[in-house]
């Protein structure tokens, strides 16, 4: 149950924040089919709606392959080697932001327009990183507590 827990609460988390973000927002019924990959914030909204179930199981599949024997291993270690394996997650997500972000970039709209969808793009990944990790992290307090025993007098 404990593993099934963190393979599946911290992608709801995360996901559900940003669907709040999304649904909520004043333009989500304008949004269309026809603005995704415009590398604007509506393009990326409509992303988000139209394929909000294949993400998910993207983001299910990634926690339970990548993430979490990434986690297990990162507790084990010292301070240290935690933060040296927090900076690496955080070089991965700029390079795929990186990454993504030439992909989608018009070389017509200037390179000032590629730093800004890199710069969306690393604040988003990140954001859902650290919500990512930090759900981990209170489920791992959470699961190592203790009950106090009960005494048989």
């Amino acid at each position: 149950m404990k593993k099934l827990l963190k393979v599946v609460l911290p992608p709801c988390v995360g996901f559900g924040l940003y669907f709040i973000c999304v649904r909520y927002s004043s333009v989500y019924f304008d949004l269309n089919i026809g603005e995704i990959g415009t590398g604007t914030l509506n393009g990326f909204m409509a992303f988000y709606k139209f394929s909000l179930p294949l993400l998910f199981v993207i983001a299910l599949l990634t926690q339970l392959l990548i993430i979490n024997p990434i986690w297990n291993a990162a507790i084990k270690r010292s301070k240290a080697g935690k933060m040296w394996t927090m900076g690496i997650v955080f070089f991965v997500c700029l390079l795929l932001a990186g990454a993504i972000s030439y992909v989608i970039w018009d070389h017509a709209t200037g390179t000032r327009h590629l730093i800004l969808n890199f710069l969306f793009m690393s604040g988003i990944q990140i954001f859902y990183w650290l919500i990512n990790f930090g759900v981990l992290s209170i489920l791992d307090r959470s699961m190592f507590v203790t009950q106090p025993a009960s005494r048989k007098d």
